[in-house]
């Protein structure tokens, strides 16, 4: 059985003499951060490492106490399920220790504790999707993985070309991200202005994704529809070895892809680098529908001792990727295929590059009381460029943002989140574009010149503590200012729309507890603020002026739910929330490329959500099945657009109900394999509730066979399929789009039909 610590989190206490022992006390959790009942602790024998008669359990909240004599003392963990961990405290001062047991999923004839994405003690609606849940599909998109998400759902018309929207928030953004914040690390993805581009992170650098859905992630901005954390992989936490790493992936429409790994750590685990590069290729479906991109990962790592960890990341990620644009209803039934034929009249495709630099500094400091304080400060940088070629124009731009966030952290355990933050982040980005005249796709005369300053402040703090011995209580607020500077740089015409607009200092508060019962049942209720600015087009009149009358969207969430574990094999959370939204940002389209936004009304989110997840095998052959159900009773409350009164009709571009259910096996051999369906109800189109999708269900499978040869080479052979059931769906709508010249509106992006893809992967540790 191999063993293996993942970490000792925390050594900190200054223990009382009695009687000449002292008393070592602890708390035990899973990989998870489920805490462990009734785990064994037992002292063993200096001499030969056997057992004393000296031991105890963990209690209904995980904890032990131990009175100990002698030191150096070494203990040894035991829990059904999981590897025996054992560790030694050679100073009698450090007598508090938080141990993390792993799974053992070697165990024959043994219920194995359930790992499941939910977390118990988090007083909100939070996931975890851990390497396993972002392993399930071809590696090529995030789209699958958050669609199996419960409130979550990823609108995908290309490659390039997607939008995420939760619990119906950013579902008014007509072809990019919006409203949701997106963090690489503690580096922002998310623009000054509001957008995201969570696409262009390749997941082969991504250790797990962690989801806050609602405004309840205080600590990063309190966005009004959640918050996507991309956590990067850290070989500390996984090898001591250094390792080289290759993947190819082929499929269909010409899919190659390949993501590399090079991977040094020195001995003494001190420092380790690691330098990936991924390239991916797609002819698409569809006609202009080429897709490339290849980026560069540098994640650098130094330790000083146990207190100082500096760590750098570095990505260059560089895209060319055509454009099929959106089709019509006849198009869409009877050549899905083709490109729009403005789009692929010109070729239209767009051509960007990005460099994203982080640096950041943790700092822990022990024996604050019966506390640790730490810090972690990171400087942060974003730049690039693009060149768009569209029908009516062409594009450029060029973007530099500058950023730092620090947080100063509280903490007693060390686990889930701090017992106490306070910290800021300050961000200020430099936006300029141009547009030109296309001469059927060849640059022509210069239309527009303008450059944007966007720069806002978060000051945040955030408190987590137990209250009590079933108590949990988090809570945290977020205060935001942002300012908007635009300057109209064309001098042809005469005319100077430059202008200044910022918005009120912002206050989003939250505040969450959960209860636990001694049964593994957790109920949890949370109240809480968010907001949004608005985009570009949507700070701009028609004109090009600073729309001054332009505000937030802002919102308060209600939420409860529950959540719990039962037998070691099932899992579950059930949450109900609401949603009230004022200032709601709509996006009038005043031609072929030309968007104004308005604060329009105001609409009510009504939701439940569920997760349930069952290991029905845990021997030789290991089976478990999942479900994810989401039903969304969205509706505009007070709505009056371009003089159309929209009170009371179902909201745009959200489905009523969602439903996940997936089948997961793996054998002791290293066979595995996966099963997903997926069901998408139809939605209202326009906001006059006038044209609505189609309800659709795809189905997608992946098989493959994983072994390590000898003791350096591992392999892993893949294949699997996309839409087994060959259905024909639209993977994103354009809502209330626009009709020109007499031409039909296009709302649809075609589904791809069945499709496959296959690979190996090859692992040397040397």
């Amino acid at each position: 059985m191999k063993r293996r610590i993942l970490g000792i989190i925390l050594l900190v206490f200054s223990g009382n003499l009695l009687f000449a022992q002292q008393m070592v006390t602890g708390l035990v959790v899973t990989e998870d951060e489920t805490e462990l009942i009734g785990c064994s602790v037992v002292v063993l024998n200096p001499s030969d490492g056997s057992y004393t008669a000296i031991g105890t359990a963990t209690d209904l909240n995980g904890r032990f106490s131990l009175k100990i004599s002698d030191f150096p003392v070494r203990l040894a963990f035991f829990y059904v399920g999981c590897e025996r961990q054992e560790i030694t405290i050679n100073k009698a001062e450090d007598l508090k220790v938080v141990m993390e047991l792993s799974y053992d999923f070697s165990i024959i004839e043994t219920p194995l504790v359930l790992a499941t994405p939910i977390n118990l003690t988090m007083p909100t609606s939070f996931f975890k999707l851990e390497i396993k849940e972002l392993q399930r599909d071809a590696d090529l998109s995030i789209s699958p993985i958050l669609n199996r998400v419960p409130g979550v759902y990823m609108h995908s018309g290309a490659l390039n070309t997607n939008r995420i929207t939760m619990r119906g928030i950013g579902n008014r953004s007509l072809f990019s991200t919006t409203k949701i914040r997106a963090y690489l690390d503690d580096i922002p993805l998310t623009t000054g202005d509001g957008e995201t581009t969570i696409e262009d992170i390749d997941l082969s650098i991504v250790d797990h994704v962690k989801i806050w859905k609602g405004p309840t992630a205080s600590t990063y901005g309190a966005g009004l529809g959640g918050m996507i954390h991309l956590q990067t992989r850290k070989p500390w936490n996984q090898a001591e070895e250094s390792y080289v790493a290759s993947k190819m992936t082929l499929g269909s429409y010409g899919l190659i892809r390949n993501a590399t790994d090079l991977y040094l750590a020195n001995k003494k685990n001190t420092a380790d680098l690691r330098l990936n590069y991924n390239k991916t290729h797609s002819d698409g479906y569809r006609d202009n529908n080429q897709y490339d991109r290849s980026a560069w990962t540098l994640l650098g790592k130094v330790k000083n001792g146990k207190k100082h960890e500096t760590t750098l990341l570095a990505n260059f990620t560089k895209v060319k990727a055509f454009i099929p644009s959106s089709l019509n209803r006849s198009d869409y039934e009877n050549e899905p295929e083709k490109a729009a034929f403005t789009w692929g009249s010109v070729k239209g495709f767009e051509d960007y590059e990005k460099v994203l630099i982080g640096l950041s500094h943790q700092s822990r400091w022990k024996n604050f009381g019966d506390y640790s304080l730490g810090n972690t400060t990171s400087v942060f940088t974003r730049f690039g460029n693009a060149y768009e070629s569209r029908p009516f124009n062409i594009l450029q731009e060029e973007n530099q943002s500058l950023g730092v966030r620090t947080s100063f952290e509280l903490n007693r355990d060390n686990r889930i989140a701090p017992n106490f933050a306070i910290g800021l982040e300050a961000f200020s980005e430099n936006y300029k574009w141009q547009t030109f005249v296309t001469n059927e796709g060849s640059l022509g005369n210069l239309l527009s010149d303008n450059q944007e300053d966007r720069k806002y402040i978060n000051l945040f703090a955030q408190a987590y503590t137990p209250i009590g011995e079933h108590w949990t209580l988090m809570a945290g607020a977020n205060l935001n200012h942002t300012i908007y500077s635009y300057q109209d740089q064309f001098d042809q015409d005469s005319i100077d729309l430059s202008g200044d607009y910022s918005f009120d200092w912002i206050l989003s508060p939250r505040l969450g507890l959960t209860y636990r019962f001694e049964n593994s049942l957790n109920l949890f209720a949370t109240v809480s603020h968010g907001f949004s600015p608005p985009t570009l087009e949507e700070t701009l009149t028609p004109e090009g002026a600073i729309n001054p009358a332009i505000q937030p969207e802002q919102g308060w969430n209600f939420e409860m739910g529950a959540r719990g574990k039962l037998f070691y094999k099932f899992a579950y959370e059930l949450t109900v929330y609401q949603m009230e939204i004022k200032d709601l940002l709509v996006a009038q389209r005043v031609g072929p490329d030309q968007f104004v936004g308005v604060n329009a009304g105001a609409t009510r989110h009504f939701g439940i959500e569920t997760f349930l997840t069952y290991r029905i095998l845990a021997n030789r052959h290991k089976l478990s099945a999942f479900s994810t159900y989401t039903f969304n009773n969205y509706t505009f409350q007070d709505f009056v657009d371009e003089g159309n009164d929209y009170s009371g009709n179902q909201l745009t571009g959200t489905a009523p109900h969602q439903l996940n259910l997936g089948l997961d096996y793996s054998h002791h051999q290293g066979f595995y394999g996966n099963i997903n369906f997926q069901y998408v109800d139809a939605f209202p189109m326009r906001d006059d509730n006038a044209v609505f999708s189609e309800a659709y269900q795809v189905m997608h499978s992946k098989i493959g066979f994983r072994k390590k040869i000898k003791d350096q080479l591992e392999l892993d052979i893949f294949t699997g399929i996309r839409n087994l059931l060959n259905e024909k769906y639209a993977s994103m709508i354009l809502i209330n789009a626009g009709s020109f010249g007499g031409n039909a509106p296009r709302y649809y992006y075609p589904g791809l039909p069945r499709n496959y893809f296959g690979g190996v992967a090859l692992k040397w540790s040397f």
